[in-house]
């Protein structure tokens, strides 16, 4: 795993780097320790991205929360963990789907134990994919990719990142049942008779209205969309599995 940690307070910062070094030597992970954000958004460009970001509240000419936003919006979707003195930020840090946060001072068994939920969480995803028959062949779709389906004229389109729609073929069984194995993930919800959705990758949500990164927005009315709302609100604040 490639983990970045920043924290532009230096003895914080290298309080952290020993941790590092020691969670390093038993699990052979790699870390990168960065004293302003601007030295870490340079380096995530240079080698697009790292697996886990460690970040503190309160950094220069600006704040991990906003810092987390850049990194979600420029397409890095790596696991943020949060350094803060209190818990004031929570709400923010997970709108920018956070999947931690550590109260400081840290210890080495809150680190050790957030950045191992971390590792295990990844693991478990990694390479996830549904295999789908199309009209010309087979294909494997990521389940990270995969922003919603809907049922269309008798098959299933996939909605994917970047634009990218696939269509299975004509469908023997109810839609439901075909987006059974994507329902055994915590990430996906149906939140009609035709519509299955990402909970991970919606941006936003109106009355009627949800959103996929900047650019994609659906309309599922009013009835879908209170449908939706508490199942996605619960998953941001739930812990990841």
């Amino acid at each position: 795993m490639k983990i970045a940690i920043c924290d532009d307070e230096n003895i914080f910062l290298a309080g952290m780097q020993t941790l590092a070094e020691e969670y390093a030597k038993e699990h052979h992970d790699h870390f990168e320790l960065f004293s302003h954000p601007d030295d870490l958004m340079e380096k995530v460009q240079k080698i697009g991205g790292f697996d886990i970001y460690i970040l503190d509240i309160v950094l220069p000419n600006t704040n991990g929360i906003a810092l987390g936003r850049k990194l979600r919006d420029e397409g890095y979707d790596g696991k943020i963990i949060y350094l803060t003195s209190s818990e004031e930020y929570s709400l923010d840090a997970f709108r920018v789907r956070a999947f931690d946060y550590i109260i400081k001072p840290i210890s080495r068994e809150a680190f050790f134990k957030t950045v191992d939920d971390a590792v295990a969480s990844i693991n478990k995803r990694k390479d996830k994919k549904l295999t789908v028959k199309t009209k010309e062949k087979v294909v494997k779709l990521s389940y990270d990719k995969i922003m919603y389906a809907e049922l269309n004229d008798r098959c299933v389109r996939f909605y994917l990142e970047q634009g990218i729609t696939v269509d299975s073929v004509t469908l023997r069984t109810t839609f439901s049942q075909a987006m059974e194995e994507l329902l055994g993930d915590s990430r996906f919800f149906m939140c009609s008779q035709s519509m299955l959705v990402n909970l991970e990758q919606i941006s936003e949500m109106s009355s009627t209205e949800i959103a996929f990164g900047e650019t994609r927005r659906v309309h599922i009315g009013e009835k879908n969309s209170r449908k939706l709302r508490p199942v996605w609100t619960e998953y941001l604040f739930d812990a990841e599995v």
